[in-house]
C-alpha cells in the first residue's frame, strides 16, 4: 500500500512513485474485459496539448452586437414572465443567426473536443436574478434541456463556493466548497456547465481531461484497472443516508454505442473521503480500488488541458465523456470571492443513450420531479448556508 495514495489529495511523491512504477511495469497478457473497446478512436479522445492548439473549435467569443442581442432578449423575458422556470429558446428570444451559432456549439460538446467556452458576458451589469436568466436562457439555445443539480431533484443551480471563508462556516465540508484542489471526477450528468461569476484571487483554475483518452491508456497498458473499474464499488456519501445514501455502483460500463462506447462515472472523494472519514460500516476500498483511483488521477492530471476562464465566461463540458478538477485557490483571508453557479444540461436531438442500469438516475437528473409527471423547479439566485449538503458529487 506504500506505492499508493490513500488520501484525497495526493502529495507529490506519490504522483512520482506511480510513474516510476509504470515505467518498470513488465507488459500484461490480461485483455480488456468482455464486450468493451480495445481502444476508441474519437475526436474526444484528446491530450492537453492536442485541444491546446484546437482554441478556435472550443471558444466563441461574443461580438458586441450579440452581447446587445442578449441583454435585449433578457428585457423582454423580463417584461414578460416571471417564473425562472419558463426559461426556453423561445422565450429567451435572439436573432435567428445568433441562436443557430449557439445550436452548433452542441455539436462540438458531443462531437468535437467536447467542451465550449463562451467569452464576453460581465456580471457585473445584472443582477444575482439577471445572471441567471442570461446563464440559463443563453445555455437554453445550446443544449436545450435542463437537470436537477440536487440530490431532492428540485434545485437547478448550485452555487460553487467556498463555504470555509468565513469564521462562521461548516467545520468539515466537501472539498468541492473549500478553497483546496478538486481531483478528477464526473458530476454524473451529460453536459455540465459552469458560469464564472468572480474568479479567484489566485488560482483556481478549471481542469478538463478525456476521460476516453485515459481508457485508452488503461486499455493498452493497464486492463487490470478496466477490470476493476467494471466491478462492484460503494461510493459514500459522507452526508445524512437520510438524505443521500451510498450508492453501490460499477463506475465503468459498456454501452455497446458507436456514440458512447463507454461510460466512466467516478469520484475519488467518494471512494477515500477528506475532511469526513468513510462509514467504518462500509466495504473498505481495496487496494485494487485505490491503484485504479490513483490511476485514473494520475493519467487525467497527465493529459489535462488547463483553462483560465474569466469574470463571466460560460464553460460546458461533456460530462460523459470528460472528466474534470480545479487546482486550489486563494480568495485573501475570510473572503468568499470565487463563485461559480453550476447547471446540469442535455441535447435530446444529439441522441447519446444510457445503460439501463443508470435509468434511473439519469431520470432523477433530467425527468420529472412530480408523482404527476410534472417537473418543478427551484432556483436559488444566492448561495444559502447548508446548500451545499445538497450537491450529490462533491469532488
Amino acid at each position: 500500500m506504500a506505492s499508493l495514495s490513500a488520501s484525497y489529495v495526493a502529495s507529490d511523491n506519490y504522483i512520482q512513485r506511480f510513474w516510476e512504477k509504470e515505467a518498470i511495469r513488465e507488459k500484461t497478457t490480461l485483455d480488456v474485459p468482455d464486450g468493451y473497446p480495445k481502444h476508441i478512436d474519437s475526436p474526444l479522445a484528446w491530450t492537453g496539448a492536442e485541444v491546446q492548439a484546437k482554441e478556435s473549435e472550443w471558444r466563441l467569443n461574443l461580438t458586441p452586437e450579440e452581447i446587445v442581442a442578449i441583454n435585449d432578449a433578457l428585457a423582454k423575458f423580463e417584461a414578460n414572465h416571471h417564473d425562472l422556470s419558463e426559461l426556453s429558446a423561445s422565450t429567451f428570444e435572439l436573432p435567428v443567426a445568433f441562436s443557430q451559432r449557439l445550436r452548433k456549439l452542441s455539436d462540438q460538446i458531443y462531437k468535437g473536443v467536447g467542451f465550449q467556452l463562451i467569452h464576453g458576458l460581465d456580471p457585473s451589469n445584472y443582477t444575482p436574478r439577471q445572471s441567471l436568466i442570461v446563464y440559463a436562457g443563453v445555455s437554453a439555445h445550446v443544449c436545450p434541456q435542463r437537470g436537477f443539480v440536487d440530490v431532492k431533484g428540485k434545485g437547478v443551480v448550485a452555487h460553487i463556493v467556498n463555504v470555509q471563508a468565513t469564521e462562521d462556516g461548516p467545520k468539515t465540508t466537501a472539498p468541492a466548497f473549500t478553497d483546496s484542489p478538486l481531483s478528477f471526477h464526473t458530476d454524473n450528468c451529460e453536459v455540465m456547465a459552469f458560469f464564472y461569476m468572480e474568479p479567484a484571487l489566485n488560482g483556481g483554475e478549471t481542469l478538463l481531461s478525456s476521460l476516453w483518452q485515459t481508457y485508452n491508456e488503461l486499455a493498452a497498458n493497464r486492463p487490470d484497472v478496466l477490470h476493476t473499474l467494471a466491478r462492484p464499488w460503494v461510493f459514500d456519501s459522507f452526508k445524512s443516508y437520510d438524505l443521500q445514501p451510498p450508492r453501490h455502483v460499477q463506475p465503468l460500463r459498456t454501452l455497446a454505442s458507436d456514440k458512447v462506447p463507454i461510460l466512466l462515472r467516478f469520484s475519488r472523494y467518494g471512494i477515500l473521503g477528506w475532511q469526513r472519514q468513510r462509514n467504518p460500516d462500509l466495504p473498505a476500498p481495496t487496494e485494487a480500488q485505490i491503484e485504479a483511483a490513483d490511476a485514473i488521477q494520475f493519467i487525467s492530471m497527465k493529459n489535462a488541458f488547463k483553462l483560465h476562464p474569466k469574470k463571466g465566461d460560460l464553460l460546458f463540458a461533456n460530462d460523459m465523456a470528460l472528466i474534470h478538477a480545479r487546482e486550489a485557490f486563494d480568495d485573501g483571508k475570510g473572503v468568499m470571492k470565487r463563485h461559480l453557479i453550476k447547471m446540469h444540461f442535455r441535447d435530446p436531438d444529439q441522441g447519446w443513450s444510457i445503460p439501463s442500469s443508470v435509468e434511473n438516475e439519469w431520470k432523477n437528473v433530467y425527468g420529472s420531479s412530480e408523482n404527476k409527471g410534472t417537473r418543478e423547479e427551484t432556483w436559488h439566485i444566492l448561495h444559502e448556508p447548508g446548500l451545499e449538503e445538497s450537491s450529490p458529487v462533491n469532488g
